[in-house]
């Protein structure tokens, strides 16, 4: 879990009419912990926890691909808004509410929750992080609510951080420096968060010549690669010909398996899950220190660099204290002192 930094609202450029909202948030961190319901999805107002479905619908959206499936976030909200924004008439119980600029706020929290999951300087230490929003979550579960009280934190630094390859293990695991320790970082599913963004961000189908041909497909399985814009067509009896593909899988040996992988359902999110993790380097596959930097880049600038699109964590870390401790580098043995 990481609590984010208070969000002084509004902008310089905001329309917003408040000038004194404040947005706070604590947030379950996707590779460290999740729910099987959304039961702690909360909302409060001022103070007061409140039905607000709206707000509660973007937060789940903004987890979205980042958690396992039938799994849901740990976000807890507060705003701290002006009364007059407040319609209480939703409810006799006035447990929901309206609020007004519900637009407004909604890009706020995806804004924030778009920088409490990037991996910045300001969660590099997270296990601190883990501790304390624990104790809060213990804290809460017992009393059956929920009180934000939030602390000022530095805000995020969206610049590169000093992520340094320096090996590869079993051609599967990237080793990394940071200042802060070291990480392993899963090749294949850190490739495969780079690819999956880049292709909801540029979706392109591609023709390919020859077509691709497919045998005894159901009319389900043709309806649905229609469905994801897939150009296919009758080829004779109980044959069908591909004449678009997804870009990334036009230069694949398999990709006549993965179009057949991709008609069996799902809509066009899941398809670009499915080429994203096909297109993506296999581990067992060995990279050279360049190519390991590379993708250790791109990885950093994704907007959801902690899971991949199947909510599977992507890196594991091992921080300078815990190794510290480990390594009982607190102990004075004889003269050894500083060693």
């Amino acid at each position: 879990p990481f609590p984010t930094p208070n969000s002084q609202l509004p902008t310089p450029n905001s329309p917003f009419p408040t000038p004194h909202s404040q947005l706070n948030l604590v947030v379950g961190l996707p590779d460290r912990c999740h729910r099987r319901r959304p039961d702690w999805v909360r909302v409060a107002i001022n103070g007061r926890m409140v039905k607000l479905p709206e707000l509660e619908q973007t937060i789940l959206s903004a987890f979205h691909r980042t958690l396992p499936r039938d799994r849901y976030p740990i976000c807890l909200l507060n705003l701290t808004i002006s009364p007059d924004q407040i319609n209480w008439n939703r409810n006799p119980a006035k447990s929901e509410i309206y609020l007004n600029e519900i637009g407004y706020w909604q890009e706020q929290i995806t804004t924030a929750i778009d920088k409490a999951l990037r991996i910045s300087s300001a969660n590099f230490k997270e296990s601190v992080q883990t501790t304390r929003v624990s104790k809060i979550l213990k804290a809460a579960e017992a009393k059956g609510g929920y009180h934000v009280n939030p602390e000022n934190t530095p805000e995020h630094n969206n610049t590169l951080h000093s992520l340094k390859a320096i090996a590869q293990l079993s051609n599967t695991y990237i080793v990394v420096e940071h200042p802060n320790g070291m990480w392993l970082v899963e090749q294949h599913i850190a490739h495969e968060r780079v690819l999956y963004e880049q292709i909801c961000d540029n979706w392109q189908l591609v023709p390919i010549e020859p077509g691709i041909i497919l045998y005894q497909l159901s009319a389900a399985q043709v309806l649905q690669l229609q469905r994801i814009g897939l150009d296919i067509e009758p080829f004779g009896e109980q044959l069908w010909a591909i004449r678009t593909i997804p870009a990334p899988l036009q230069q694949r040996e398999d990709r006549a398996d993965a179009i057949l992988e991709l008609s069996w359902g799902g809509d066009l999110q899941v398809a670009q899950v499915a080429v994203a993790c096909r297109s993506a380097i296999r581990n067992g596959t060995p990279m050279t220190m360049p190519e390991m930097q590379t993708l250790l880049n791109q990885w950093q600038r994704t907007r959801n660099p902690r899971t991949c699109p199947h909510g599977r964590p992507i890196y594991l870390s091992l921080e300078e204290p815990a190794l510290a401790r480990f390594f009982r580098r607190n102990w004075v043995i004889g003269k050894s002192h500083g060693i």
